[in-house]
């Protein structure tokens, strides 16, 4: 039995030297990332971005002529769903979803900035 049990120690023991190495790693750069984590940006600079940034992705959806629209469009909206993310974290508003590798669809956007209106954070400019 004392052989049995040597030899299974012997087998598992790699394994468990391994995983206990990936753990290390694992909290060591959770630990970094906690110390370097950006600061809280005030909701008055969310707010301000967010309208910046919807008021550039309407522009650039309707302007006529514009090289690389469709390219430019994505990545303003890249930019502005990113700043959506940001502020929904700030107020604890489910933040917008994609599905698999598509790009965020428009609906969620639109349910974002409902619930962020809801909240107190409208992103359109006031007319």
């Amino acid at each position: 039995m004392g052989t049995a049990v040597l030899l299974i120690v012997a087998l598992l023991l790699p394994s468990g030297i391994g995983f206990a190495a990936v753990l290390v790693v694992r909290w060591l750069r959770w630990l970094a990332a906690q110390r370097h984590a950006a600061p809280d940006v005030p909701v008055e600079r969310l707010r301000s971005d967010l309208r910046r940034l919807h008021a550039q992705l309407e522009r650039t959806e309707s302007a006529t002529g514009l090289p690389a629209k469709n390219l430019r469009c994505a990545a303003v909206r890249a930019a502005y769903v990113d700043a959506l993310s940001t502020a929904c974290r700030r107020v604890g508003v489910p933040p917008p979803v994609a599905v698999g590798n598509a790009p965020v669809p428009i609906t969620e956007i639109y349910r974002v900035e409902a619930a962020l209106r809801g909240q107190g954070l409208d992103v359109r400019e006031a007319h």
